[in-house]
This record gives structure tokens, sequence and C-alpha cells, in this order.
């Protein structure tokens, strides 16, 4: 199937669009309704990268619901970094 560069323009840039809105800050407000309700909250450090951002793991159960950045660590300020964060889905 070939590809115009018209349509090559157009898919990077809604690519560009959807990662920047994707990392945005503002979204970070908002936070799993899965997480509520006799979760357990423990803090660690992701072990993904040599930067050591620092987690909040939530688990209910013995099994891991919800993983966030911890806003008191001073690395990472309640982000998490792009390995760490989807991290939850391997387990």
């Amino acid at each position: 199937m070939p590809v115009s560069r018209r349509d090559f323009l157009k898919l990077t840039g809604m690519t560009a669009a959807g990662t920047f809105v994707g990392g945005s800050s503002f979204l970070t407000g908002c936070k799993s309704a899965e997480k509520l309700g006799g979760s357990k909250e423990s803090t660690t450090i992701c072990p993904y990268c040599g930067v050591g951002c620092g987690l909040i793991v939530s688990a209910k159960g013995g099994k891991i619901i919800n993983i966030e950045g911890d806003p008191d660590h001073p690395i990472n300020q309640d982000h998490s970094a792009p390995r760490g964060a989807p991290s939850i889905r391997s387990q």
C-alpha cells in the first residue's frame, strides 16, 4: 500500500499530538477508581533504569492493581518514567 507524503505527514502529526496529550501533566490528577477501597499502598523504586524514580504501588488481595509516581520523591515528583509506568501490564 503506497503512502503519499501528505498522508505520512498527517499520520506523523497525529502521532506527535497523541504523544503530547498522553504525556501531559493535566492527566496526573486522575486517579484510578480501582485503586480505592481496601487496597494497600507501598512505596518503592522503579527497577527499570538507573534513575531510581519513586513509585506508589497499590495492591489488593496480593495482586498489583495500580502503579503511579510518588509525589514526595525528589527525583520524579509524581511522574513515572516511560519504562516504569506500564510495568503493571507485565504482571
